[in-house]
């Protein structure tokens, strides 16, 4: 009993007090542990379904998405990498879109990994489309001709 009680968190410490004995205080404690697993599964799943990508670039959004589901693995909780994708798909920013329709439009599924990859192809395409702009805008004139 007394390894069990210098062991455990200071919020366990009574559920082991009031055990008689040890298997019992054992019990206590996976039963504690089963419901805390429960909580943090549903936690996950909540925070996965309400993910949005919005302002965030897409590096750090799949890191995010990445994140979520190595917490859900690390509670044993597995999830298919064509799962990752749709979640991941799913949520994208609006100015996705036409990258999501060609990748919905698919006719095999995209594992998570391939996604990520694409998608950041994808914002280096928009990121120094959008570099190549500024710089032509900066070089022209304001009655419209290159200076």
């Amino acid at each position: 009993m007394y390894c069990l009680a210098t062991c455990v968190h200071d919020h366990m410490l009574s559920h082991v007090r009031e055990a008689k004995t040890p298997k019992e205080a054992w019990e206590n404690l996976k039963k504690i542990s089963a419901a805390n697993m429960t909580t943090r599964k549903l936690q996950l799943w909540q925070e996965l379904n309400n993910i949005q990508q919005k302002d965030m670039s897409l590096s750090d959004y799949t890191a995010k998405i990445q994140s979520i589901f190595n917490s859900l693995s690390s509670i044993n909780v597995n999830i298919e990498e064509d799962k990752m994708a749709q979640v991941c798909l799913g949520s994208l920013a609006q100015r996705f879109d036409p990258i999501r329709i060609a990748i919905l439009a698919r006719e095999n599924p995209l594992l998570f990994s391939d996604l990520k990859s694409m998608l950041m192809v994808e914002e280096n395409h928009v990121r120094t489309k959008s570099k190549t702009s500024e710089g032509q805008m900066f070089f022209t004139n304001s009655n419209g001709s290159q200076g």
